[in-house]
C-alpha cells in the first residue's frame, strides 16, 4: 500500500452555463479589461502619434527646412515601429476567467466564482442537496448585484514625467487654435490643384495701468469692448496682439507717435501719452476702435499745521498729513539750522562748524491706504548741536509718477529738557563745543570753573564729578596735538552722560525717583518751565509717586507683617482719589500761571510723603531678613563712597586745585575726611559683613560680584588710588542693587502665597492686592472740576479731624494739612 500512487486525473473544464444569466456584464468586463491591456501596452505609441498629429495641426513644418522632413519623417517612423513591437509584446489577451474574477473583485463571497463549482459528492443525502442548493441560491442572489467596473489604468508608475499628459495637452491645444473648420482656403500651387489653410484674422488688446496706481489690467478682445470709451492714466501701456493673415492698418491718435503697423509686425506696445483715438482695420473693416481719454496724475499734498510737540523724553513730535490720487510712494525730512534766527551769544559768536543737515525718511504705512495718510515723525535729536535752535524742517512726500510736494516751516528743534542748574550748564558747554572748536578754551575753562572746589551737593554723587574731571583732562590732552571732530564727538558723548546722570540722579529705588521727580517739578517752577514742561513733569511725578507706593505695597505683603498693615492703616492715610486732586490742581494752577499756589501744594504734598515715609520706618516689620541686611550693606557702600569723594576733593586742594583748605563734612578726629588707609578698613569690613550675609542665605551671583568689586576697592584705596577705588565701590553698588532684586525675585516665587494679605492696606489706606500691587477698584477719580474737587478734598479732611475715634497722631497731621490750607 506504502508504494501505491493515486491515478493522475485532467483538470475539469469549467462549466459556464450557470453564468449564462449573466453574460451581457460579463462582455462588458472583458471589453474594460482589453481597454486596460490595449492603453497599458501602446499608450508611448499613442503619444507618440497625438505629438505628430498637434505638430502637423499647428503647421510646425513652416518652421523646418524642406529637405530635413525626409528624416525626421523616417526617424518618426522607426520610432512608431519601436514602440509598436513593445506594445505587441507587453499585450496579454484577457480570457473570460479575468472577466469573472474582475465581475468578482467588487463583490462578497466571489459568487460568480462560487457557481462554477461543483460538488464532490452528493449521493442520496437529503441534507447536503438541500444545503447545496441554498448555497446556489444565495450566490446567484449575489450575482445579481454585480457592476461592470470602469477601466482602471494607472501609468504613473510607467510615465512618472508625465510625457502622455504632455502630448494629450498639445493635441488639445492644437484642435483648438488650428481653426480646421473655419479655415479660409485658397490655391496654393500654380495650377491651383495644391491648398492651404489659412487661419481667420483676430486680434486681442490689452491696456495695462501704472503699477503704482492699483488699477487692474482691462482685457480688450473683440467680444469684449471691442468699441468703447475707456479712461487709463497716463503712462498706460497698450499692447496689440494680431493673429491670422490679413491687411492690417492701424491708426493712433493717443501714443502721440503717429505709429505705423507693418507688414510684419504682430505684436505691438505703446503707451498711452494723451487722449485720442486707436482705430484697428483690416482690409478697411473696423475691427476695434477705442477712443481714449488720457487721465493726468494729480501731484501729492502735503501739509502740516500742527505745532511741534515734544514727548516726556524730549523727542519731536510733528504731526503731517499726505493725499495723493492714487498712494504715496515715500516721504523724507530734511532738517538744517537757521543759522539768520540764532542768537549769536556767548559761545554761538564764533563761526560754526555746522554738520551735515538732519535727513530721514518719513514714517508710511507698511500695508493699506497710501492714498490719504495720517501720520507724526518722532525722533530725538537730543544730543545734536540743532537741538533747542532755530531750524527749517522741510518734509517731502513723492507718488509713483514721481511728483512731489514739499513742505518748509521754522521753528526750534524740540530736546531733552535740563532743569538741574548744573546739568543746564554742562549741556550749554556741551552746545558750544560742538558749535566751534574755537570755544575749545573757553568750554575747558567753564568746566574746570563749575568743578572746582564744588560745594557740598552740587554734584549729586562721586561719579558725575568724576566724569566731569576726566572730560576736563581728556580736553587737556587732545587739545595739545589739535581737536579732531572725532575726538569732539567723544568728549560731547561723555558730557551728555555726565549732565543727564545729574539731572535724573540716584533712581536705584522708587523712593530716589520720587525725590527726584518732586526735585524737578520744584525746579522747573523755579526757573520758568514752560506750561508742556511743567505738565511733564507733573505726569513724571504721578507715575514716580504710583511706583513707589507699589513698591511699598510689595514690600508689605512679602514681609507679611499684620501689624505694620494694622499700623499703615492706622497712620496717616490718604485716598488715591484725593491725591490724584492734588496733582490735578497742582497741574492747572500751573496752566492758570499761578506758580506761586503750586509751589505751596507741591510743599504739602511733599509733606505728606515724608511723614508716610517716617511711618513705614517706624513698622517693624521684616527684621534680620538677608534682603534688608544688603540694603544696609548698600545704604553704609554709599556713605563710604561719599567719604571716600570727599578724601579725593581733599587732595585736590592739598595739591593746589582747591580753595582754602577747609572740608566739607568732616569725618575724622581732627576735622578731615578719613585718610585712604582708613577707608580701606572701612572697605574690608564691609566686605566681611557681605561674605556673612552671604553665609546667612543671602545668595546671588550679583552679590557675589559685589564682593569681588569691595575687594578690589580696597586695594585701590591701599594703593591711593581713589579715582580708580570710586569706580569699584560705583560698581559695587550697583551689583547690590542687582542683587536685592534678585532676592526680592527669590522670596516672590518661594512665597506660594502662604501670608494672607487680605487684610494689609498700603499707605494711602488702599487694600494691597494679591500680586503686591495695589487695588483700584474703588480709586477713580470722579468727573468734577477742580474747585469742587479742592472743596471735597477740604472737607474730607476735616470730617476725620473731628472724628474722635480716629489717632491721636494722624488727628494732629490733619489739623496741620487745614492749617496749610
Amino acid at each position: 500500500m506504502a508504494g501505491l500512487t493515486p491515478p493522475k486525473t485532467a483538470p475539469r473544464k469549467p462549466d459556464f452555463a450557470p453564468l449564462a444569466p449573466y453574460a451581457g456584464r460579463l462582455f462588458l468586463s472583458r471589453l474594460t479589461l482589453w481597454a486596460e491591456t490595449l492603453i497599458m501596452a501602446f499608450w508611448p505609441l499613442a503619444s507618440l502619434v497625438a505629438l505628430g498629429t498637434a505638430a502637423l495641426l499647428l503647421r510646425l513644418e513652416q518652421f523646418v527646412p524642406q529637405n530635413y522632413w525626409v528624416y525626421i519623417a523616417a526617424a518618426l517612423l522607426v520610432l512608431a515601429l519601436y514602440l509598436g513591437g513593445i506594445g505587441v509584446r507587453r499585450l496579454k489577451p484577457p480570457s473570460r476567467i479575468d472577466a469573472i474574477l474582475r465581475l468578482d473583485s467588487a463583490l462578497p463571497g466571489r459568487p460568480l466564482s462560487a457557481l462554477l463549482d461543483r460538488p464532490a459528492y452528493l449521493g442520496d443525502d437529503t441534507v447536503s442537496k438541500n444545503l447545496w442548493l441554498a448555497h446556489t441560491a444565495a450566490m446567484r442572489q449575489a450575482a445579481a448585484r454585480a457592476r461592470v467596473p470602469a477601466p482602471a489604468v494607472n501609468l504613473r508608475e510607467r510615465d512618472p514625467n508625465g510625457l502622455r499628459l504632455l502630448a494629450a495637452t498639445a493635441l488639445g491645444v492644437a484642435l483648438v487654435f488650428s481653426n480646421l473648420p473655419g479655415a479660409r482656403v485658397q490655391n496654393g500651387g500654380p495650377n491651383g490643384t495644391a491648398l492651404a489653410a489659412v487661419p481667420a484674422a483676430s486680434f486681442e488688446a490689452w491696456a495695462r495701468p501704472p503699477a503704482y496706481t492699483g488699477l487692474p489690467v482691462m482685457y480688450l478682445s473683440p467680444e469684449n469692448l471691442a468699441d468703447a470709451s475707456l479712461e487709463l492714466p497716463i503712462g498706460s501701456e497698450f499692447t496689440l496682439r494680431l493673429y491670422g493673415v490679413g491687411d492690417f492698418a492701424l491708426e493712433d491718435g493717443a501714443s502721440g507717435q503717429n505709429l505705423v503697423l507693418a507688414p510684419d509686425v504682430y505684436d505691438l506696445s505703446f503707451p498711452i501719452v494723451q487722449s485720442g483715438r486707436i482705430t484697428l482695420r483690416e482690409s478697411g473693416d473696423v475691427m476695434g476702435d477705442w477712443r481714449i481719454t488720457a487721465r493726468a496724475d494729480s501731484p501729492p499734498q502735503l501739509q502740516s499745521d500742527a505745532a511741534i510737540a515734544k514727548s516726556r523724553d524730549g523727542a519731536m513730535e510733528l504731526e503731517f498729513t499726505a493725499q495723493d490720487d492714487y498712494a504715496i510712494t515715500g516721504g523724507s525730512y530734511r532738517i538744517t539750522l537757521d543759522l539768520d534766527a540764532v542768537d549769536r551769544r556767548f559761545g554761538l559768536v564764533a563761526p560754526p562748524d555746522l554738520p551735515e543737515p538732519l535727513t530721514g525718511a518719513l514714517p508710511l504705512p507698511f500695508r493699506g491706504d497710501r492714498a490719504d495718510i495720517k501720520d507724526m515723525l518722532t525722533a530725538d535729536f537730543s544730543q545734536h548741536l540743532f537741538a533747542n535752535l532755530p531750524v527749517v524742517i522741510t518734509l517731502e512726500v513723492t507718488d509713483g509718477a514721481g511728483q512731489s510736494a514739499i513742505l518748509s516751516r521754522r521753528d526750534v528743534l524740540p530736546a531733552r529738557s535740563f532743569f538741574d542748574p548744573l546739568a543746564a550748564a554742562i549741556i550749554e558747554q556741551r552746545r558750544d563745543l560742538l558749535w566751534s572748536l574755537d570755544n575749545l578754551r573757553r568750554v575747558n575753562d567753564v568746566l574746570r570753573a563749575i568743578s572746582y572746589a564744588p560745594e557740598p551737593g552740587l554734584f549729586p554723587s562721586a561719579s558725575s564729578y568724576l566724569l566731569t574731571r576726566v572730560a576736563i583732562r581728556r580736553m587737556g590732552y587732545m587739545a595739545e596735538d589739535g581737536l579732531s571732530l572725532a575726538e569732539r564727538d567723544e568728549i560731547a558723548a561723555l558730557l551728555w552722560d555726565v549732565a543727564v546722570m545729574i539731572e535724573a540722579g540716584d533712581l536705584s529705588s522708587a523712593e530716589a525717583r520720587l525725590r527726584r521727580a518732586q526735585e524737578r517739578l520744584r525746579e522747573g517752577l523755579q526757573n520758568g518751565a514752560t506750561e508742556q514742561e511743567l505738565a511733564e513733569l507733573t505726569d513724571e511725578l504721578r507715575d514716580a509717586i504710583d511706583e513707589y507706593l507699589q513698591q511699598m505695597a510689595r514690600e508689605m505683603q512679602q514681609n507679611g507683617d499684620q501689624q505694620q498693615a494694622e499700623n499703615q492703616q492706622n497712620g496717616p492715610t490718604m485716598s488715591q482719589s484725593q491725591l490724584q486732586e492734588l496733582l490735578d490742581r497742582i497741574e492747572e494752577l500751573n496752566r492758570n500761571g499761578q506758580r506761586d499756589e503750586a509751589q505751596r501744594l507741591l510743599d504739602q504734598l511733599n509733606q505728606f510723603m515724608e511723614n508716610m515715609q517716617m511711618t513705614m520706618q517706624q513698622t517693624p516689620g521684616g527684621q534680620g531678613s538677608p534682603g534688608e541686611g544688603v540694603q544696609d550693606t548698600l545704604r553704609q557702600q554709599q556713605e563710604l563712597s561719599d567719604d571716600a569723594f570727599r578724601r579725593l576733593q581733599e587732595e585736590f586742594r592739598e595739591n593746589g586745585q582747591g580753595g582754602n583748605g577747609q572740608t566739607q563734612n568732616p569725618e575724622g578726629e581732627d576735622g578731615s575726611p578719613p585718610t585712604s588707609e582708613e577707608l580701606a578698613e572701612r572697605q574690608e569690613a564691609l566686605r566681611d559683613f557681605m561674605r556673612q550675609l552671604q553665609d546667612e542665605g543671602a545668595d546671588a551671583e550679583a552679590l557675589r560680584e559685589a564682593e569681588r568689586n569691595m575687594a578690589d576697592a580696597r586695594d585701590r584705596l591701599r594703593e591711593g588710588d581713589l579715582s580708580g577705588a570710586l569706580d569699584e565701590q560705583a560698581q559695587a553698588m550697583e551689583n547690590l542693587r542687582r542683587g536685592i532684586r534678585e532676592l526680592e525675585a527669590q522670596d516672590r516665587a518661594g512665597n506660594n502665597g502662604e501670608d494672607d494679605p487680605a487684610n494689609a492696606r498700603d499707605p494711602l489706606g488702599r487694600p494691597v492686592g494679591n500680586d503686591g500691587g495695589v487695588d483700584q477698584g474703588e480709586t477713580a477719580v470722579p468727573d468734577q472740576n477742580a474747585s469742587e474737587r479742592a472743596r471735597e478734598l477740604l472737607e474730607e479732611i476735616r470730617r476725620r479731624a473731628a472724628d474722635r475715634l480716629r489717632p491721636e497722631g494722624e488727628r494732629d497731621y490733619l489739623q496741620r494739612l487745614l492749617d496749610l490750607f
